[in-house]
Order: structure tokens, then sequence, then C-alpha cells
């Protein structure tokens, strides 16, 4: 059996250039006679190709049937692993960045362990570091505590029983400080508005022709499809809120501000009307200050809404007002699902859906908002700096966390966190955590849990919207569907409890007249 089996192998490599088979050894049998372990010596000739070169070429034959019979079933390479693949850095912020690999060439054939992550400054001698070591599963890694504007180089190995592979190595520099980049604004910026002035002095009393150019561009990227509104058509009345930020003070704006301004313009118009969606009504662009013009939320913001009921319920349980029953609750995730429904068509990624930029018209009617608006300030506690990016944390998708990729299956993501909100009534999602811990908590697998009180169902369609692999989310037409399915199941339960209710009105009220009647018989 072991000289059959030697010379069917020997046979199938005979006329390799690469290498020589001169020995094999059948270790043991298994299964009777059936399976047996064979260790096969080669001879690589080195003249005509590298060691990995001949060591692929050995796997490829072995991985397949060497004729009469014999068929290799599994490998195991027992010598040191290849190193890994495709090892490059996805992010890169000021003390952090985020590093992804794939596994070596056959890893499974060289029962691969785990890796090892190793660092040091670029300019500086010292010997590499050992930052962490991660089973073979993993293949990313966000690598912290790095200091801001300084060149590393990382190294990544495999390693299984027989020793360490070779080390592949990335060099990267983090970004620079954030304060450094404000004080070099502090010192650059006046500087080069002075010499802007001086400039423009120059300019000014140096005889020319008065061109229209300036005027032209700045209406070319002004024209839109808006209904531009006469400013005398409008009749300003009371002041509906502060805003997100807190409270509003008078500054001049920029021309990039007008820009963004615009361009939240244009993003209304292609997104058109929708009943679930802050429609644009038209706008004041010429003349004067840019006021753009929506449709009226009567109700205001869904977050204030639900925190203002959860306090009402502090204040006196006894008496407690239940301004969004369950009914209300799935009504509200279904109109916003319908709404991110119809921005998913446009082509248009959200990036930060959430309970406080969801508001509410007449009878509760829920309409997504701000889906263009460029963010430059964000609000203490519902957006966190973690090491460097100012972001909505808590809202954000893993991929988004790891690479901030952003597309319609990251607003899923946020729309599951959005249903925790409405069943919380508008509780901080991972309270306690801060941003960072937040990332940990995601990518080790955890979610959120089941609010008090939230139906198994709409729970089960939160839970799908946190789904590690993108592809494996729901889609916005898919989780419209499962919410109406929820919202007609409880409209069903409440038309089934107010005919119970009816039928037991009735028989007291045929009680009553029949109490009535023998009480006049009596008489």
């Amino acid at each position: 059996m072991e000289e059959n089996i030697g010379l069917a192998i020997k046979r199938h490599f005979n006329k390799s250039t690469i290498l020589k088979i001169y020995d094999v050894e059948i270790l043991r049998f298994r299964n009777g006679s059936v399976q047996a372990d064979i260790k096969v010596l080669a001879t690589i000739n080195t003249n005509t190709t590298e060691k990995v070169d001949a060591l692929d070429h050995l796997i490829k034959g072995l991985d397949s049937s060497l004729g009469k019979g014999l068929k290799v079933t599994a490998i195991v390479v027992l010598g040191k692993p290849q190193p890994p693949q495709d090892f490059t850095v996805t992010n890169v912020q000021t003390q952090y960045i985020i590093l992804a690999w794939n596994e070596p060439k056959y890893g499974s054939f060289y029962r691969i362990q785990n890796y090892t992550i190793e660092r040091k400054k670029s300019d500086m001698a010292d010997k590499f570091i050992v930052v962490r070591t991660l089973p073979y599963s993993q293949t990313r890694l966000i690598m912290k505590d790095l200091e801001s504007s300084t060149e590393y180089t990382i190294r990544l190995s495999s390693s299984n029983k027989y020793g360490k592979s070779d080390g592949v190595l990335v060099t990267q520099e983090t970004l620079p400080d954030r304060f450094i980049r404000d004080l070099m604004l502090i010192i650059v910026l006046p500087l080069s508005l002075a010499v802007l002035f001086i400039i423009g002095i120059c300019l000014k009393f140096r005889p020319t022709c008065k061109s229209k150019l300036g005027n032209y561009e700045t209406e070319l990227w002004m024209r839109g499809d808006w209904n531009e509104i006469p400013r005398s058509d409008l009749k300003l009345q009371e002041k509906l809120g502060e805003g997100a930020f807190g409270e509003a003070y008078k500054a001049n704006a920029t021309e990039k501000d007008r820009r963004d301004l615009i361009n939240e313009l244009h993003i209304m118009v292609i997104v058109g009307e929708h009943p679930n969606v802050i429609s644009l009504i038209g706008a004041c662009t010429k003349s004067g200050s840019i006021l753009v013009i929506v449709r009226l939320a009567e109700n205001g913001c869904l977050l204030h809404q639900l925190q203002k009921n959860r306090e009402n319920s502090y204040i006196n349980v006894a008496e407690r007002q239940v301004n969004f029953p369950h009914i209300d609750k799935a009504r509200i995730a279904r109109d916003v699902a319908n709404g991110m429904l119809h921005l998913s068509s446009k082509k248009c990624v959200h990036r930060d859906l959430a309970a406080r930029n969801v508001l509410l018209g007449k009878d509760n009617v829920a309409m997504v908002s701000d889906f263009g608006l460029s963010r430059d300030v964000y609000e203490s506690g519902e957006y966190e700096n973690i090491s460097g990016g100012i972001l909505p944390v808590r809202w954000m998708a893993l991929e988004s966390l790891e690479d901030y990729t952003y597309n319609t299956k990251s607003d899923v993501w946020s729309f599951g966190v959005l249903l925790w909100e409405i069943e919380s009534a508008g509780k901080m999602p991972y309270s306690g955590l801060g941003g960072m811990e937040v990332v940990e908590f995601i990518k080790s697998g955890k979610r959120l849990a089941k609010p008090d009180e939230c139906p198994a169902g709409v729970y089960e369609i939160m839970t799908s919207c946190w789904r590690p692999d993108p592809s494996q989310r729901p889609s916005f037409a898919e989780l419209v569907t499962s919410l109406e399915q929820e919202l007609q199941s409880k409209e069903d339960s409440l038309k089934d409890k107010s005919l119970e209710i009816e039928s037991q009105g009735s028989v007291n009220l045929a009680t009553e007249i029949n109490d009535h009647e023998e009480g006049i018989t009596s008489m």
C-alpha cells in the first residue's frame, strides 16, 4: 500500500521542473486502512523558482485527485506559515489608526494560531514592541494610544506551533493634533487676511475696467430648480425654537456657509415631495440673507416629545398620560422607514438618522429632516470625539466606525438605534459608555438590550438592523413591510378589544332594562 501511494505521488509530479519528490512515508492509517497520514519530502529546484512558488506548486498538486482512487482529503504543512496578505491602513486619525489584512495564502494548511502586531516610531532605532496578539479569525485592529503627527512602522506576522512567519510592514503618519491645527489657523489666517486686505486696497485704487464675472459666478451656483419666493410674500411669525445647538447669535455667514446652504437646497430639490420627509416649499436667495421655507412640523422634534412623555410619567405615575402607545410608536417607526425608503430611492444617504432628526407634523406624522446639511458643529453628548473625529458614534454602523464608509445599509443600522430610542422613550443609547467604549462594545458583538415593554417583534426588527454584515441587514422596503405588519397586528388587537367592550356594554344595558321592567311590574 505504502509503495503504491508513493509511486502515485511521484508519478503525479514526474514532469515538474520546480520540485522532485524523493520520499513518501505513511505515518499512520485512520479508519482501518481507508485513510492515511502521509509525509511527503521533496527537493526544490532553486535555480528556477522560489521556495514559496515551489510550495504553492506542491499544495496545488496534492489538493486534487492522484488517480487510481487516491484522493487527498486534507493537507497540513509542517513548517512556519506564510505572512498575512494585503496588510493596509484603512483609516488614520490623531491618536489611532485602523489596520486590516487578509489571511496568509493556504492559511488553513499551516494551522495558523494567531497574528502578532508590533510597532515602532519610524525615526527611532528602537526595537519593535508587541502591541497585540490576535486570534486567527480576526483580520482588523484599531491601534490606539498613538502620538499625533508621528510616523509609525507596523509589522504583522502569523504564527503556528512551528514558529512565526516573516513580517509584513506598513508605514503611516498620524494626523496633527487638533490644537496645533487650530493654532496654525490662528496664526496663518490673520496673516492671510492681512495680505488679502493689502491686495484689495491696491486693486481698489488701480485704474481698471469693472467686470461682472464675479457676480455671474455667484449667481451661477445659486441657480436652482426650487421655487423662488419673493421676500414681500413672507410674513415671519413667532420663533419655533432655538435650533439644535442651543442659543443662536447673529454672525456673518461666510461664502462657504452660503454654498453649504445652497447645496442643502439642491439636495432637497432632488429629494422632492414626500409625506414622510421634510419637503421644500421654496427659498429666498436674492437681495439679502438666504431663507429656506419648508413644510411646518406642528408637533416638533420626535426626541423632545419622547423625553417629554417620559418626564410626565415621572411626575405622576398614577395619572400617567401615554402620548405614545404602542400603536403610535409603530406608526412613527413605519413613517420614518417610509421616508428613508424615499431618500434611498433618490440615492441619498442620510449619515445621521436619529430621533433628534425626525420631526412630527399634524397627527404625529413623522418626517425625516436634516438629510443633506453639511455639519461642522455638533451638540455635546450626541456627537463625540473619538481621537480626533467628531461623530455620532452611538448611531453609527460597525463599518462606519471602522473605516467611515456610509451607504444605505449604514442608514439601516442607524434606523435600528432610532427604533430603540422610540421604544425607550428617548433615552441615550449606550448610556454610561464613552465614545471609544461604544466602539469596542459594538465590535465585541454586543448590542443594545431590549427596552422595557418593547414588543418582541419590534426588537427582532432592531437586531436585524445591527447585523455585522451590511448585506444581511434588511432594506428599507423590507423594514416598511415588517413595520406595516406590526402596525396591522396592533390595529387588529385594538379592534378586538373594542368589540369585546361593546359586547359587554350591550349585556349590561339589557340587564338594566330587565331590572327596570321588573320594578314596574311589582308596582
